[in-house]
C-alpha cells in the first residue's frame, strides 16, 4: 500500500466515525476516554479477580499453593538428568528412595488439613519433563514468593531445581494470580531466605542456605537476584523497609520461619544476628519467646563463640495469629505451645519433611492470599 493509499484509508475511517457519531476517532478519545490514573492495588480485584496479597507470614491464610508428588520420585536411583548424572541418594538430595504411595498419602493429609481450616488449596502443575525429575517441587515456597501484590517467580540455584519455575508460572497464570516479576539475568533467589517480618519490613538473606560463596560470580549472582526482588517490592510500596543480610556461611536467624503471631517468634534471641535483632526490637518491638530446653534440639554452629545452640521447635505454617500447622512427631512441643496460648494443628506428612526429606512443612506452603496482619497484639 502506498503512502497516499494509506492516508486515504485513514481518511475514510475518520469520515465513518464522524459521519456515524458526530465525532472523529481522535475526538472520541479526547472527550470520552481520558487516561485513568489508578494504582495496581486499586485494580487487583476488578482486573485480577481477587485481592492477591500475601506479604505477611501471620495474616489468616486463605489460599495456599502445594505440589502433589508424582512419577518424578520413581526416577530416584537412576542417573540424574544433570551432570554428573549420578545415581546415588546424595545426587538426588534424598535420605532414602521413598514409596510414591506413601508420599501421595502424606500429601493428601496436608491438603485435607488445609481444607478443614477453610483454606483454598491450589495444586501446582505436574513436572513437564520426560523423564520427570523435580523431586523437590513439593517445596513450593522456594519457587515463587509474594511481592506486596501478586507473586514473583524466583530463579533456582542448582540444576536439580531449575525448571520448577515454568509450571509454577503456568499454574499462577491459569489461576489469574498476577506474576509481577521474575528474577532474570544471572540472578539467583530462593524463597527460604526471603521473609516478610510484617507488611512493611522484609528481610533477605543472601547466599543462605547454600554456603557456595567462594566464587565472586556466584556471590554477585545471588546478590543480583535478591536485589531484583527488593526493587520489585519497592516499586509497589516504597515504604517497605528491606534489609539485605549478607548470610555468608549459615543462617543468621530466619525469624520468618519461627513466627506464631505478629512480631512474635519462638527462638532463642542469641541465635539471631545482633544487628538484625536490634533492628527487629527497635523498629517492630519484637518479642522473642525463648523455649525451654526440653522442647528444643541441640545443633552445632560454625561460630566458635557459640559452638552449640538450641533449635526451637518447628512453628510450621501460621494459619492465623496464634494458630499453627505442624507435622506430627513432637508432642512435648505441642503441649508447650498450647501452654503459651498457641493452638496447634498436627498433620502426618512424614515423607515430605525433615528428617526423612530435606525441607520443612513451611517450605511446602506457597502463600498466595492472606488477610492483613492484626494491628494489635
Amino acid at each position: 500500500m502506498s503512502e497516499g493509499e494509506f492516508q486515504a484509508e485513514i481518511g475514510v475511517d475518520e469520515d465513518r466515525f464522524k459521519k456515524n457519531t458526530g465525532l472523529s476517532l481522535r475526538e472520541q478519545y479526547i472527550e470520552h476516554h481520558p487516561q485513568v490514573l489508578s494504582s495496581f492495588e486499586d485494580d487487583l480485584e476488578k482486573i485480577w479477580g481477587r485481592k492477591w496479597k500475601a506479604n505477611t507470614n501471620v495474616g489468616k491464610l486463605r489460599m495456599v499453593l502445594l505440589h502433589r508428588p508424582g512419577p518424578e520420585f520413581l526416577q530416584v536411583g537412576k542417573p540424574t538428568p544433570w551432570p554428573p548424572h549420578g545415581t546415588s541418594l546424595p545426587h538426588w538430595r534424598m535420605s532414602e528412595k521413598m514409596d510414591l504411595a506413601e508420599l501421595v498419602e502424606h500429601h493428601k493429609n496436608l491438603v485435607k488439613a488445609y481444607k478443614d481450616e477453610g483454606i483454598e488449596v491450589i495444586i501446582r502443575k505436574p513436572d513437564p519433563n520426560d523423564p520427570p525429575y523435580q523431586v523437590k517441587a513439593i517445596y513450593t515456597d522456594d519457587v515463587a514468593h509474594p511481592a506486596v501484590y501478586g507473586q514473583i517467580i524466583l530463579r533456582m540455584y542448582d540444576d536439580m531445581r531449575k525448571g520448577e519455575e515454568l509450571p509454577t508460572y503456568q499454574t499462577l497464570a491459569e489461576l489469574g494470580c498476577p506474576v509481577v516479576g521474575m528474577i532474570q539475568d544471572k540472578g539467583m533467589a530462593e524463597g527460604g531466605s526471603i521473609g516478610w517480618m510484617d507488611e512493611k519490613h522484609l528481610i533477605i538473606n543472601v547466599h543462605f542456605p547454600r554456603a557456595n560463596t567462594s566464587q565472586p560470580e556466584v556471590m554477585r549472582a545471588n546478590e543480583s537476584g535478591h536485589m531484583q526482588f527488593a526493587r520489585i517490592v519497592k516499586l509497589q510500596d516504597p515504604e517497605v523497609d528491606i534489609r539485605i543480610q549478607p548470610g555468608y556461611g549459615s543462617s543468621l536467624g530466619t525469624s520468618h520461619y519461627s513466627l506464631v503471631d505478629r512480631h512474635t517468634s519462638i527462638q532463642d534471641p542469641r541465635t539471631v544476628d545482633p544487628y538484625l535483632r536490634k533492628w527487629m526490637e527497635t523498629e517492630m518491638s519484637w518479642e522473642f519467646i525463648n523455649p525451654p530446653e526440653e522442647v528444643c534440639v541441640k545443633v552445632k554452629t560454625r561460630d566458635p563463640r557459640m559452638p552449640y545452640v538450641k533449635r526451637a521447635p518447628n512453628t510450621g505454617v501460621v494459619l492465623e495469629p496464634r494458630k499453627i500447622l505442624v507435622n506430627q512427631g513432637n508432642p512435648k512441643a505441642t503441649k508447650w505451645f498450647e501452654s503459651i496460648g498457641v493452638e496447634v494443628v498436627e498433620v502426618d506428612v512424614d515423607t515430605l519433611v525433615r528428617p526423612r526429606n530435606s525441607g520443612s512443612i513451611h517450605c511446602t506452603a506457597g502463600s498466595l492470599i492472606r488477610d492483613p496482619e492484626p494491628k494489635s497484639y
